[in-house]
């Protein structure tokens, strides 16, 4: 009798599973529009395992669409629409805007979301247009920056923040503020990417908007924030935050606001593994990711 109530009970639980998983394949894709040169930047793997946890997140299969960086307008269309049929969204980066607007064109029932990144404006017609909130990411960069500074206990240290192109006053007023929240009162350096910059016998922490190639070759023991979609496995030791506004970033809170108000999402924070001693201020950095 035993034996048979044991059965019946792990019959019960394989049924739910199976139910579980029928629901989650008959529930329209998320496609996320993707490509080559981004694959490799971002990494693979770490794509497999984002696309695990998106799906299990959102309970629905999110689907890459894989797209030639040379493909026309109308074949990004027409492979989207090859992929899957009502998809519940599709998401596009900015490079693949026009294949976006085609796609939206021909189904206007599906909810289509370009990724616009930190400085592009443009009038999207049928899409929905995310861009990233660059004023909360550089205030959180500027917190960051002065919990390391105090850290190693370097309050009057210099913080240099390198940039590609100038920064928004915005931009720079909420880094720091940012600052001025954490106590560290002294105005920070901006610098272009490409400044061969070599004093840095009073630098505390480095802020990278843009990829300052000559200042990492230098190859310092200096922690260093970073504004990139890259592989954090790909990057010098140094680097101890990343702001990561890549699709794969963002996808699930794309997903989350739809029907609700607002085009601005901040980056994800990510914190490369083993980088940083200090727990204490690991957690403190983690807590601005919710706040």
């Amino acid at each position: 009798m035993k034996l048979r109530k044991q059965n019946v009970f792990f019959l019960i639980i394989a049924i739910f599973i199976l139910l579980l998983c029928g629901v989650f394949l008959l529930r329209a894709p998320v496609l996320l529009v993707t490509d080559a040169p981004f694959d490799a930047l971002y990494g693979r793997t770490r794509a497999l395992l984002k696309r695990a946890e998106t799906s299990l997140r959102l309970f629905r299969r999110v689907r890459p669409v894989s797209i030639s960086i040379d493909t026309s307008s109308d074949i990004v269309a027409f492979t989207v629409e090859a992929a899957a049929q009502s998809p519940y969204l599709v998401l596009f980066p900015y490079r693949y805007l026009e294949g976006a607007r085609r796609y939206a064109e021909a189904f206007p029932e599906t909810p289509v979301f370009v990724l616009g990144g930190r400085s592009r404006e443009v009038d999207t017609g049928p899409l929905d247009f995310v861009s990233t909130d660059s004023v909360t990411d550089f205030y959180r960069a500027g917190l960051c920056a002065a919990l390391i500074a105090l850290d190693v206990q370097q309050v009057a240290g210099e913080i240099l923040l390198f940039q590609g192109d100038p920064i928004p006053v915005e931009w720079s007023a909420a880094f720091l503020a940012g600052l001025r929240e954490k106590g560290f009162e002294r105005e920070p350096k901006y610098l272009s990417v490409t400044e061969d910059y070599s004093d840095t016998q009073n630098v505390v922490c480095v802020v990278m908007s843009g990829q300052a190639t000559t200042f990492l070759e230098q190859n310092l023991n200096i922690p260093v924030i970073l504004f990139s979609w890259v592989d954090p496995v790909l990057t010098s030791q140094a680097v101890t935050v990343i702001f990561d506004d890549s699709p794969w970033a963002l996808l699930i809170r794309v997903a989350r606001m739809m029907g609700k108000e607002g085009t601005s999402l901040p980056s994800e924070m990510v914190f490369p593994a083993e980088r940083m001693a200090d727990r204490k201020m690991l957690q403190q950095m983690r807590e601005k990711m919710f706040n």
